[in-house]
């Protein structure tokens, strides 16, 4: 890398607000490290995307990712959505949005113009759990917050109770092995722990780029396989969940991936075809390293050992 190179480089940074990372010490590795299978793939060992898709192989990857530190997700059951998901005023995806940014705004002008931190909000295709109500359920992650039944009446009071910097932290923490009640306006909210051993997110939105929506599918099926024959795949304790998930930037790069560890890491991976799922597995969720040749970027604060979590 020239000087020219590596000013731009360190200008994308700083723009994204991403972390720098050196790619050459732990926690990343190289796919050679993974002991994956050969390159290109046999045919008969892995599934593949059809040939039709137009998936750019040659715009880096490294540092794709705009800097966020709150990932607010929703449990839909659907695993495609409205082209844009705070379009649709059926949704709580639409209030919600409504709700951060005009909660944003007021600590905006509290905090003599200063940004807040990023919340990415996203929807995804996991089936709440079982209540009585009208609302969705609704996950804040690095958090590891559950919220149930959130309503879009609800949304600004929400923001309130959850979103502010270190609300988390100051509210929940007594509340590890059991459901919370946190107070906010007229509400009421019921809150527990998301205890899953890790989260792999695939991007499915079809109606916003075909590309996501041919390959997760495919990229899901080969996940559950491989987490299945470990005895991980599952919504408990301990277990690995698989969540398709609304847009999340970067569809000429698919199939798009985050990885969420219960250690408060969220991984983003380019790229990842089925071939790659096993390495993902063994490597990133169950000993925490990152593979480089995949590697888009993280929630800002994976790598800071000495955050908190709020429970």
């Amino acid at each position: 890398m020239n000087i020219v190179q590596g000013v731009i480089l360190k200008a994308k940074k700083l723009m994204n607000g991403s972390e720098e990372q050196d790619l050459s010490v732990s926690p990343f590795i190289s796919m050679s490290d993974c002991h994956s299978c050969t390159s290109p793939c046999q045919d008969e060992d892995h599934p593949h995307y059809p040939s039709y898709l137009k998936i750019n192989q040659d715009k880096p990857l490294l540092y794709s990712v705009k800097s966020y530190t709150r990932h607010v997700l929703i449990s839909t059951g659907k695993d495609d959505w409205e082209s844009h998901i705070d379009s649709d005023k059926s949704s709580l995806a639409y209030h919600l949005s409504r709700a951060i940014d005009d909660g944003q705004r007021r600590l905006r002008e509290t905090n003599d113009g200063k940004e807040p931190e990023k919340i990415m909000l996203t929807n995804t295709s996991r089936h709440a759990e079982d209540w009585e109500g009208p609302g969705w359920q609704v996950i804040i992650l690095p958090d590891h917050i559950v919220v149930n039944n959130v309503t879009p009446e609800q949304c600004d009071d929400f923001f309130e109770a959850f979103l502010k910097p270190a609300v988390g932290s100051d509210t929940l923490v007594d509340a590890e092995d059991h459901d919370a009640q946190v107070q906010a306006g007229k509400t009421t909210f019921v809150a527990h722990r998301w205890k899953a051993k890790a989260a792999v997110m695939i991007c499915s939105h079809k109606k916003r780029d075909k590309r996501c929506g041919v390959t997760a599918p495919i990229l899901r099926k080969e996940f559950i396989r491989i987490l299945r024959s470990k005895n991980l795949y599952g919504d408990g304790e301990g277990d690995v969940e698989i969540w398709m998930v609304s847009h999340i930037g970067g569809h000429k790069f698919a199939g798009n991936v985050i990885v969420h560890r219960s250690e408060g890491q969220a991984v983003w991976y380019g790229r990842v075809e089925p071939c790659h799922s096993q390495a993902i597995i063994d490597s990133t969720i169950e000993r925490g390293k990152i593979i480089r040749e995949l590697y888009r970027g993280s929630m800002s604060g994976s790598f800071d050992h000495r955050k908190k979590l709020a429970w």
